[in-house]
């Protein structure tokens, strides 16, 4: 008996493991990526490539268009229709991508402008099978894509070690982003065979309030890294894109936490998620505390990037609030109020861009947009306050 009770829970706990591995891998590919920039190379390669990596970010999030949560709920809506769904809107994003395509020609050295369009090209079809991947569960899939680009990245940078510069890191950059779209490709093949080719544009509006919403949160987690590269480049924005990068991971741990009762989130009664609620908080006052000193030492030690205690103290309240208002958001979206949460991301960024811009023009520097952020991410957590749990 005791065997069948341990059976049934790791089939059902086996799933929620691997999907949180696989939701921190990303982060910690990324993590891992700048500590090998930045220690075996140069602080200022690795400031001098975020700014392209902003770039391609904001490009990819743009022609992203909303695809993997408004697909999730159409997929839900028409298992049936799948493919064809997927297909009718890939399509219709697609001239959004040659835009932006197009525009690398004008924006960049033209010796690169092939790896750049690979780079952004890999990533648009990339993203795209995203929502097929989540649909179905395939996390191993997942893992498997994350892994090889990885390791095609990391063996380039090996290979290139006594040369590296910031074309060629480019360039390795492209081609591992490209590794992961073929891989990507050869699992889900099937959605490319096309019957007819049809840009169906209306699908842009039916998926545009997904697009405000994933736009939105992008820029209200990431736009003080953009303000910070309107006055600093090289090492200066490199170190505080680090720095960012590492409280944004602290955020997502909440996830991580909420994940298991994500499933059955629909079905939940007022009383138990108000019982959620306060579970998440409880261990994110805990969890936030530890992890605030880990990013503290990881810096220290790993980057030589030293933190002040005022600075270790606001990046507390950069991280914790989203331990507070993420069942709020679930539970808007759950009564598909997702204008309310593209409200709620909208006015906390625009606080966070006008404070970071602000902060920086009275050369308070790091302290001033991590102090930004802050302010922003409590705005988040009172606004989604206003609106009831149990609505």
């Amino acid at each position: 008996m005791a065997k069948k009770q341990l059976k049934k829970l790791t089939i059902r706990l086996l799933p929620i493991l691997i999907n949180g591995f696989r939701s921190v891998l990303n982060p910690i590919f990324s993590i891992s990526f700048s500590f090998i920039i930045v220690n075996y190379f140069s602080k200022n390669l690795w400031g001098n490539f975020v700014e392209y990596l902003l770039f391609f970010l904001i490009a990819t999030v743009i022609s992203g268009w909303g695809n993997k949560n408004y697909l999730l709920r159409v997929f839900s809506e028409n298992p049936k229709e799948m493919t064809s769904n997927w297909q009718q809107l890939f399509l219709a994003r697609l001239p959004i991508c040659i835009l932006f395509i197009i525009a690398l020609y004008f924006l960049y050295p033209k010796h690169l402008f092939l790896y750049l369009i690979l780079w952004l090209f890999g990533a648009f079809l990339h993203n795209s099978f995203l929502s097929i991947i989540y649909y179905n569960r395939d996390y191993i899939k997942s893992i498997s894509i994350e892994a090889i680009g990885f390791i095609a990245l990391i063996t380039q940078l090996l290979l290139l070690k006594n040369e590296l510069d910031l074309t060629l890191l480019i360039k390795s950059y492209a081609i591992s982003i490209g590794i992961k779209a073929m891989v990507s490709i050869i699992y889900y093949h099937s959605f490319l065979k096309f019957e007819k080719i049809s840009f169906q544009l209306h699908m842009l509006l039916l998926s545009f309030p997904f697009f405000i919403l994933g736009v939105s949160g992008f820029l209200q987690s990431k736009i003080d890294v953009y303000a910070y590269s309107f006055f600093y480049d090289g090492k200066p924005l490199g170190e505080y894109q680090i720095i960012s990068g590492f409280y944004i991971f602290a955020q997502s741990l909440v996830t991580l936490l909420s994940f298991p009762f994500v499933k059955n989130f629909y079905r939940l009664k007022g009383e138990s998620i108000k019982n959620l609620k306060t579970l998440i908080i409880k261990y994110g006052i805990i969890i936030n505390l530890i992890m605030v000193g880990i990013i503290y030492a990881t810096l220290w030690y790993g980057y030589k990037i030293k933190l002040s205690l005022l600075q270790i103290c606001i990046g507390y309240f950069i991280s914790f609030p989203s331990y507070v208002y993420t069942t709020h958001i679930y539970n808007l979206i759950r009564n598909k109020k997702e204008s309310i949460v593209a409200r709620i991301c909208v006015f906390s960024f625009i606080i966070n861009l006008l404070l970071s811009l602000l902060f920086l023009y009275l050369d308070y520097n790091v302290t001033g947009v991590m102090l930004a952020n802050a302010i922003s991410q409590l705005f988040c957590m009172f606004y989604a306050l206003k609106y009831k749990i149990d609505e």
